[in-house]
């Protein structure tokens, strides 16, 4: 939802304009268009001798002008409540709207006795005619409107509960602050502190838990610690304020999805908490199962733990893209080999259609895994939003991640049918070169080697070896007893 979508919340308007509500995730800070044209300049003799600023432009009393560490320059009013503005007020038309909005805010403010002290700040965004504010509490670490309002309408995501709300605003306060850090003096030791606690529980979640739910990788957390460590003597600095800002708004992102200190909380990356109606359709699975030999349930129950509750996590979706970039390797280089072993046999086929059909099965494996490996491999760096929103792209309502499960199994299922088929092959050159009786003994005996392949290594055949070391075990200690 953009913020055109928006309904204008406060009815009162001026003759030029009105005012609607916004937050500090909805400014379009990263959404400016705009061109120069350097020119050459004359440089006076001594110019920054004299002064930094040779030439200061004029701003109001009670206005400063300060330069955000990223480059973008902001204004703020002293006052309460404070205001702070990336309007540029160097240009007088657009400190006359500035002024205008903020008077009839403060009115309206009056008007509807809303609270306001020294730690309330005051965001406006100057749109054409039209003017987009919130306010912001320090003391409280929460962004607040005039008026009431629904999530929705401000582009806020669904909540279950006042508290999980709070923590949504408290993302929204950080952010503000990450992009407004460098007029207010800082932030206090116990915060930045506070946050090095957090990143450090995180560390040790890392290290002891496969599925935490946690963001950032152990190395990463180490990393941001050190980084904390290192700007505890320099908390006042707007750089540093930015920084901790920035970190603290992840913190809440993190805390908002996994309901952090609700009744359902998410203490697991793999547990689903969110209420989703099943569309189960066994038949598709079945049908997708056998057709691969089963490689796609493993994509498929890859696919789904990386994408629990619509979440995805940095590390889980790298794995996994390079686990199915090596099968898929593995897959093209095992169907190159079966193309070549056509090129020996190709006299002494005895059955060109088997030949044709087994080529064409390789042949198609190759492809599919090229172009697999095409398409995600620029994949394998992509951040969790780029592929949460990917995979949000390419899951189906009704049959989930089935049907990609299946194309990622493609490749792997017909290499394997390709070599059945070529197997079935060499058994018809078999019988006409060796007679039907060594070929139909040499089939067997294959056929009885990958069944005991396929018992040794599957589970029930671990169970039953362990069932018998049990029985046998304890019948040597009832012989035992016997004895004695």
């Amino acid at each position: 939802m953009s913020k055109n979508d928006l309904a204008p919340v406060i009815s009162e308007s001026i003759s030029e304009g009105t005012l609607r509500p916004t937050t500090s995730n909805d400014t379009g800070r990263y959404e400016k268009t705009g061109l120069v044209d350097p020119d050459n300049m004359q440089i006076s003799p001594g110019l920054f001798i004299r002064s930094r600023v040779p030439e200061p432009a004029y701003l109001p009393l009670h206005w400063s002008a300060h330069i955000h560490p990223e480059g973008q320059p902001y204004f703020c009013r002293d006052g309460a409540p404070r205001v702070v503005t990336e309007a540029y007020l160097y240009r007088p038309e657009t400190l006359d709207k500035v002024t205008r909005w903020i008077e009839k805010i403060e009115q309206i403010v009056t008007e509807k006795s809303f609270p306001i002290s020294e730690q309330v700040e005051l965001f406006i965004k100057i749109e054409d005619e039209d003017c987009a504010y919130y306010f912001v509490d320090h003391a409280t670490r929460a962004q607040s409107w005039l008026e009431e309002i629904d999530t929705y309408d401000l582009g806020l995501p669904p909540v279950v509960s006042l508290s999980q709300l709070s923590i949504a605003c408290e993302e929204l306060y950080w952010t503000h602050v990450e992009h407004f850090p460098m007029h207010f003096g800082g932030l206090s030791r116990e915060t930045l502190d506070s946050l090095v606690c957090v990143f450090t529980h995180a560390i040790c979640d890392q290290m002891t838990s496969r599925v935490s739910t946690f963001p950032y990788s152990k190395q990463e957390c180490e990393a941001f610690v050190s980084l904390l460590k290192s700007s505890r003597d320099h908390v006042a600095d707007g750089n540093i304020t930015c920084t901790v800002a920035r970190l603290w708004s992840l913190v809440c992102r993190n805390r908002y999805l996994t309901h952090y200190g609700q009744e359902h909380s998410r203490l697991s990356r793999d547990q689903a908490i969110l209420y989703s109606p099943e569309t189960k359709h066994t038949w598709v699975s079945t049908v997708a199962s056998r057709l691969s030999f089963k490689t796609s349930d493993r994509y498929l129950a890859q696919l789904d733990d990386v994408f629990v509750d619509h979440l995805v996590y940095t590390d889980q979706w790298k794995s996994l893209v390079t686990g199915c970039l090596r099968d898929w390797r593995g897959a093209s280089n095992g169907a190159f080999l079966g193309l070549m072993l056509h090129i020996f046999l190709l006299a002494l086929t005895s059955s060109p259609t088997l030949a044709v059909a087994s080529a064409l099965l390789f042949g198609a494996s190759l492809l599919g895994a090229t172009l697999l490996i095409h398409r995600y491999e620029p994949m394998e760096g992509t951040c969790a939003t780029q592929a949460m929103e990917y995979l949000e792209s390419i899951q189906s309502p009704t049959f989930k991640f089935q049907v990609v499960a299946l194309m990622f199994a493609l490749p792997h299922a017909l290499r394997l049918w390709g070599v059945l088929v070529f197997s079935a092959n060499c058994i018809f050159m078999l019988d006409k070169y060796c007679g039907t009786g060594f070929a139909v003994g040499i089939t067997v005996a294959v056929f009885l080697a990958v069944l005991l392949f396929q018992w040794t290594t599957s589970e029930s055949f671990n169970l039953s070896i362990a069932k018998l070391q049990a029985k046998f075990s304890r019948t040597q200690d009832d012989s035992y007893t016997s004895l004695v």
